[in-house]
């Protein structure tokens, strides 16, 4: 990808923001020979955060977003049938244990992700992945955005270190502290801050051997959920099952402390692990020094476009982990994106508005429902979501309900409806 781009379209789309969302949505919009320019706060990219994991239907939008993402994706995998032994897993998303009690480690439900199962990967080396479907002269490093206005020719993009750029159309990835979402909701934004979620988490890489002696092969090895009372613990394989990412997230009302990350004190983590049982009691002596992780969602907005400018990903709708979607999320916004302002009957900026409206009908519901869904879906595993408590059929019934609306998506059918009402508005 070298080569000028040469394309019909009298638009460039300018991403904001180098992370997973944005670059994958720059990869959709060059296969269909729509010119992009990326602005990238940091100095090179980076991804911050530990493991990745992607459900069926975003696994299944990255082939119609671009193949090679689909490609590269699955070619930097783990799953369970790394594992030799365990190939029998291969359609296990996880298994949901119970983590103390009269049913201490008895296997609640074996909960299948078909036809993908559980795929999880190293951030870093998606995001390094995906850069190399990007050519590099279309990026501009160290450009901390810090406002957009829109004028009659387009939208001027100022940026930290005093330059400025002219774009025709913009599409903030920024993250949930979204500098494009502040100044195209300036009232809105200041009212919806992100908040916290009423949940932290210790987060942890182990070794493999480790993790075995501390939980036992099975339980090492297969991607496991611990349901608890007022926590939760989950740990699945990584770097092809040399390593296991861990987490246990621990219901608490308020966080009050000025940053999101904070060093604790092991007798911290210990007593949060108290309640959890006999597997971590032992899995926190073999977790690092820890800290506590804040755990923040975005509450909803009212839109996610206002005329030039539109918001994906984070940007717009942060999620809480609690349901693995937040990635996967991004990758629906850009499936959708991508197909609209790459049809063939989009070829001004006006058309592009058309583009934008209809993203946001389609997108918002769906994306803005995700997060509550995994809000809620903390406490279902934490044996406290009103009306399910510890009852197993109940728990069963719910987390099937909830993950088949969340997986089973027809995902060309969403970028249909949306093409459809873009082509409505186009005529109007």
């Amino acid at each position: 990808m070298t080569e000028k781009l040469e394309s019909n379209k009298d638009f460039t789309v300018t991403i904001v923001g180098g992370g997973i969302g944005g670059l994958t949505l720059a990869a959709g919009l060059l296969r269909r020979n729509v010119r992009v320019q990326i602005y990238e706060a940091a100095s090179a990219f980076a991804e911050i955060g530990l493991g990745l994991s992607i459900g069926p239907a975003a696994h299944r939008a990255m082939p119609l977003i671009d193949p090679q993402i689909r490609e590269v994706y699955d070619s930097l995998v783990t799953t369970h049938a790394d594992s030799p032994g365990y190939e029998a897993f291969r359609g296990t998303w996880f298994e949901i244990v119970w983590a103390s009690g009269a049913k201490e480690g008895d296997t609640l439900m074996n909960l299948k992700a078909l036809p993908s199962g559980q795929t999880t990967l190293r951030r870093a080396d998606f995001l390094d992945a995906l850069i190399g479907l990007v050519p590099q002269d279309i990026v501009h490093f160290g450009k901390r955005l810090e406002s957009l206005v829109e004028n009659e020719d387009g939208v001027l993009l100022s940026f930290h270190d005093g330059s400025e750029a002219h774009a025709d159309v913009v599409v903030g990835c920024d993250g949930i502290r979204s500098k494009v979402k502040e100044s195209m909701l300036p009232e809105e934004s200041r009212d919806k801050q992100p908040q916290y979620s009423g949940m932290y988490a210790y987060r942890a890489v182990v070794d493999m051997e480790d993790m075995v002696e501390a939980v036992g092969d099975q339980r090492a090895r297969v991607s496991t959920l611990y349901a608890g009372e007022g926590a939760y613990g989950i740990s699945y394989p990584i770097m092809r099952a040399k390593k296991v990412n861990v987490g246990l997230y621990v219901l608490k009302d308020n966080w009050e402390h000025d940053t999101w990350v904070r060093p604790a004190l092991r007798e911290d983590l210990e007593h949060d692990a108290s309640s959890m049982g006999r597997y971590w009691e032992s899995l926190v002596k073999h977790m690092p020094d820890p800290s506590q992780w804040a755990l923040f969602e975005h509450p909803h907005l009212s839109t996610f476009y206002k005329s030039r400018v539109v918001i994906l990903g984070d940007a717009a709708h942060a999620s809480t982990p609690h349901q693995g979607a937040g990635a996967g999320q991004a990758i629906e916004d850009a499936h959708v994106l991508a197909e609209l302002l790459g049809d063939s009957q989009v070829l001004s900026v006006q058309h592009v508005l058309a583009a934008f409206k209809a993203y946001d009908e389609i997108r918002r519901p769906r994306s803005q429902r995700v997060v509550t869904s995994s809000k809620e879906c903390a406490y279902l595993l934490c044996l406290c979501l009103d009306g399910v408590g510890s009852d197993e059929s109940r728990l069963k019934a719910t987390l099937e309900e909830r993950l088949k609306w969340l997986w089973d998506l027809d995902i060309q059918g969403q970028a249909e409806r949306a093409r459809a009402r873009m082509i409505e508005y186009m005529h109007k």
